[in-house]
């Protein structure tokens, strides 16, 4: 047996475009990698967006599964060597969860779903 969480979120690229030259937030967010790739970019704002977007989407998912929250540095977006996002939680007790996210942006926002997976252990005879 499985149990699942969904979770959405959406963030103004507006508001990242001013937060992307608070350094205090950024670091306190993001882990390093992740500012790296979003600062390889021309404009980082949408792709720091979507990277929060994804963080609360995760946290909204775990919180579904009744999971208590890891950091939003413990939570972190990557891509796939094809260019696919997905996430790394880097916080122990969180192995063993599978994971999946989707991102996307217009001009204004920045979009995020994530789909986690637990898998329950099947119940053994004669247990409850």
């Amino acid at each position: 047996m499985n149990n699942f969480g969904i979770g959405i979120d959406i963030e103004s690229i507006y508001r990242f475009r001013r937060l992307s030259k608070d350094e205090l937030f950024l670091h306190r967010v993001f882990t390093q990698r992740e500012l790296n790739y979003c600062f390889s970019h021309k404009s980082p704002a949408p792709h720091l967006a979507a990277r929060f977007a994804a963080k609360e989407a995760v946290i909204k998912a775990l919180s579904a599964l009744k999971r208590k929250s890891p950091g939003y540095k413990d939570i972190e977006v990557v891509n796939d060597p094809d260019g696919t996002p997905a996430i790394h939680i880097t916080k122990h007790g969180f192995e063993g969860l599978s994971t999946s996210l989707s991102l996307s942006h217009s001009t204004s926002q920045a979009v995020a779903l994530a789909v986690i997976v637990e898998q329950v252990p099947p119940l053994t005879p004669g247990s409850t």
